[in-house]
């Protein structure tokens, strides 16, 4: 029975969720271990799955919380953040345009913060949906985003805006 759901899902949310790391990791190979990554994760913890009305939810934040450590963990890439590059005067929401310099500063984020963050910011959730996804309320989805700003104006040397 485990078997067939856990197919079922693959079947289900394979691509989509290989899609969701190749735009976190930016690399078809890394996405695709990734996306393997999760659903052996998946497979393990099958019986704390939601029903199907969840499931790509909690599959969307397993694969998230297992990206965002990859490029934290340099595994992908040894990046150190003192070598992010100059922008002064730019806001913060500028910089956040430029996708690697954002993965970067995610990355450097801590993990309750970092998945705030992408899930906002790189997948364009509302707040009320980030607050769904993650199972907190509204209010911390706004601290943590709040504390993001922070830390990335804090790395980049831009001012508050």
């Amino acid at each position: 029975m485990a078997e067939d759901r856990i197919h079922a899902l693959y079947r289900t949310y394979g691509p989509t969720l290989y899609a969701r790391c190749r735009q976190i990791l930016g690399d078809d190979a890394a996405a695709a271990d990734a996306a393997q990554e999760t659903f052996l994760r998946l497979h393990r913890h099958l019986e704390r799955a939601p029903d199907a009305s969840q499931a790509l939810a909690y599959i969307y934040r397993i694969a998230t919380n297992y990206c965002l450590n990859q490029i934290r963990d340099g595994r992908r890439r040894a990046l150190p953040v003192a070598e992010l590059p100059e922008h002064p005067g730019t806001d913060t929401e500028r910089l956040l345009e430029d996708r690697d310099l954002a993965r970067r500063l995610i990355a450097s984020a801590p993990p309750q913060m970092a998945e705030v963050a992408w899930l906002h910011l790189a997948d364009g959730l509302t707040q009320d949906e980030v607050a769904q996804v993650l199972g907190i309320s509204r209010r911390t989805v706004v601290n943590r985003l709040a504390d993001f700003h922070r830390h990335a104006r804090t790395l980049t040397g831009s001012s508050p805006s």
